[in-house]
């Protein structure tokens, strides 16, 4: 770690241990000596509880109503005026969501690699979404593979914020983000041990155990883990993952509130991809079509194995009313060894033999990052202000080991491996990421009218410096920019929310123009309306946005010289979202969703102009209901079911292959036993529809999810 990462870490630490002990009284009211002239007061217990509908709790059943995701402020997802997508904890459980793909499956306009075990991929309105989790981004390297991933079994929720959000964020592709909340001790004490078996020789265990430490209930405790050892759909390919993740709640005062997350996830099998030819895979080739389950790699030389760690708090303290502050500081490392055999380029004239890239990547990420709020409530005459300020930092430095190279070739019809060469390392590699950024952010609230308003500047800076032989480059970039963004919902009484938004989004662009001079931030901008929807009467939330997204600045040839780039692309979003989430009974709960985009690419200087971006569906749709027995003989017996429609995409930028749709079902079947255990039997893609999920070029194509049956057997006392 770099001296300043060392000095701006101790720094935090620092603060938030100075406002920790000027938050916690001296003596507190139940130590406190008896007043002169009468007996002392009864001791009084403050506690802030946690609850389903906190803004970080799991949500209560499909439905959750608030979040942090859109503000950084505990605010009705009614009131925010951007779509905002929640996945609850219980809807995870419901579906058997083992990947964040997995349960972002019934999510408007978000759309998944859907197979590949290696880390997420996912994009939203058409462009990719980053990933983060507590507020904190988790970060990736623009070009190689170390990237962290959480085990969804460590969370209480999921959030999407559709669209730009640099305002609150930094630097962010326009698709937007998808915020993972760590589990978190609660008040109440409870224990749970899952067991699960599904197909492909899939066997895990899992534990949940948590509540109050000392009989005040000041320190909290909560631990979660699981061990995982999976075959897959394809063969030679398996998974194995070993989890635990202890956390501990402080509450010194009142007031005052510290909780601390740890993790350690070791993947001794991480997965591994599988490109297959285009024309093998859909069945136009002579020789035959290819099994979905066959891996065209070496099953004696790939892996994948991870190791990752994070330390990380989360601080609040409130002086008054009017003032808190906030705290969020998280410490990740990551190592990954990766070795890769894959198929590249088309196949041969005799549609069997094809040749094979083999890379090599030793690879170590090391990421701090801290996020300082402080919020400020006050009133302007009529107007109520709740005001947030705040300053955050991250420093990444990292470093890799790699080499690739065509090493042979194999008939995909009867593979030789052996005579393969093997790729060695060439090239040694250290990279550093630093970005400060400071923002305001104003909601502000006349009657039912709710406004918000922000801006943020911030300040990048990136080395990278590469050794192959005795050749040494140097890359070294600066950027800055300001992005904002402004919305406004109008509440009516029935619960009916129409609003109106603009934000804008900024990410780095690594190399330089024909002039040397480095490329500036690509920036997206996005004008969105809708309508969201609480009825009074019923426990649900209905959504309904449209939106003119564009990402600019994307790098196009340069018209004078074809091999190096320029900055004058542009790619336009336009679509329209709906999502309902609802209880609507004691028996009943459902989920629905339907998008359609038009994607576009409106400025190239190449033939791609008005063609779509590949893989990138232009409409997708899902529901999916759960019903469960209460009363009789069939007490708390439930089914469940659901279905998902993903539209074609094309598989090359010329859109001359397209990649067909495909419509999925899922099924559940659960039961309550008694207030100890509980069954369930899980199944995605039910009828086992074999299908391609998307093609990056008119060779290479990967295989989408086949049919995943799990059953678990649940113990909570």
């Amino acid at each position: 770690m770099s001296r300043q990462n060392m000095v701006f870490g101790f720094s935090a630490i620092q603060l938030a241990t100075m406002t920790l002990c000027l938050g916690a009284p001296l003596i507190s009211q139940a130590q406190s000596a008896e007043p002169a002239g009468g007996p002392a007061l009864p001791a009084v217990t403050v506690s802030a509880v946690r609850d389903a509908d906190s803004p970080t709790g799991p949500g209560n059943g499909y439905v959750a109503k608030r979040s942090l995701a859109g503000t950084k402020t505990d605010t009705p997802l009614v009131e925010t005026p951007q779509s905002i997508s929640v996945v609850t904890r219980e809807q995870m459980d419901a579906q058997a969501a083992q990947t964040l793909d997995a349960a972002l499956r019934y999510t408007p306009g978000v759309y998944s690699q859907d197979n590949d075990l290696r880390f997420d991929q996912l994009s939203a309105r058409g462009f990719d979404l980053d990933s983060y989790l507590d507020g904190l981004k988790l970060v990736k390297t623009a070009t190689w593979f170390v990237t962290p991933r959480i085990d969804t079994s460590l969370l209480d929720r999921v959030e999407v914020l559709h669209g730009p959000a640099s305002v609150l964020y930094g630097q962010a592709a326009p698709g937007g983000v998808v915020n993972m909340v760590s589990k978190r001790p609660t008040e109440e004490a409870f224990h749970r041990i899952d067991f699960q078996a599904g197909n492909n020789d899939r066997y895990q265990v899992g534990f949940d155990m948590g509540g109050p430490v000392d009989a005040d209930g000041k320190v909290l405790y909560r631990v979660t883990g699981l061990g995982r050892y999976a075959g897959t759909q394809t063969d030679h390919v398996r998974e194995e993952r070993y989890a635990i993740a202890p956390s501990v709640t402080i509450k010194p005062g009142a007031d005052t509130t510290l909780t601390i997350l740890t993790s350690l996830q070791h993947d001794p099998a991480g997965g591994l991809f599988n490109p297959v030819p285009l024309a093998a895979a859909s069945g136009i080739n002579p020789n035959g079509r290819i099994s979905s389950k066959s891996y065209f790699g070496d099953p004696q030389r790939d892996h994948m194995e991870r190791t990752q760690g994070t330390l990380a708090y989360i601080f609040e303290h409130r002086f008054s009313d009017a003032l808190t502050v906030r705290q969020n500081v998280r410490y990740l490392h990551d190592d990954i060894d990766y070795y890769q055999t894959s198929i590249t380029g088309p196949l041969a004239a005799d549609n069997r033999t094809v040749p094979i890239w083999s890379n090599i990547n030793r690879e170590h990420l090391t990421n701090f990052a801290v996020d300082n709020q402080a919020q400020i409530k006050f009133n302007t005459g009529a107007l109520a202000h709740t005001t947030l300020v705040g300053i955050d930092y991250q420093r990444t430095l990292g470093g890799v080991n790699r080499g690739g190279a065509v090493t042979g070739s194999i008939n995909i019809y009867n593979p030789n491996f052996a005579a393969l060469s093997t790729a060695q390392i060439t090239t040694f590699e250290d990279y550093s990421l630093t970005q400060v950024g400071a923002y305001l952010q104003d909601q502000v609230k006349l009657g039912n009218w709710s406004l918000q308003l922000g801006g943020r500047k911030d300040w990048t800076t990136s080395n990278d410096v590469q050794r192959t032989g005795a050749v040494t480059t140097v890359a070294r970039q600066n950027d800055s920019a300001f992005t904002w963004r402004g919305g406004l919902t109008y509440q009516f009484d029935s619960g009916l929310a129409p609003y109106v938004s603009y934000a804008k989004s900024f990410q780095p662009t690594i190399g330089s123009n024909t002039g040397a001079a480095p490329f500036v931030p690509t920036t997206g901008k996005q004008y969105e309306a809708g309508v969201k929807f609480q009825p009074k009467n019923t426990d649900a939330l209905f959504t309904l946005a449209v939106y003119d997204l564009r990402q600019q600045n994307v790098l196009t040839p340069d018209p004078v010289f074809p091999t190096r780039s320029v900055q004058t692309g542009e790619i336009r979003s336009r679509g329209i979202e709906f999502e309902a989430h609802a209880n609507l009974t004691e028996n009943l709960k459902a989920i629905a969703s339907i998008n359609k985009m038009v994607q576009d690419i409106t400025r190239s200087n190449t033939a791609t102009r008005g063609k779509r971006p590949v893989a990138q569906p232009g409409q997708m749709a899902s529901a999916w209901l759960d019903y469960t027995i209460h009363g009789g003989s069939l007490d708390k017996l439930g089914f469940a079911g659901g279905v998902r429609y993903v539209g074609s995409s094309y598989g090359t930028a010329d859109n001359l292959t397209t990649v067909g749709g495909r419509t999925l079902f899922d099924a559940a079947i659960h039961y309550d036993y008694d207030q100890h255990w509980k069954f369930a039997l899980n199944a995605a893609n039910l009828f086992n529809k074999e299908y391609l999920a998307y093609c990056s070029n008119g060779f290479l194509c990967y295989w989408g999810a086949t049919r995943t049956v799990l059953a678990t057997a649940r113990y909570q006392w």
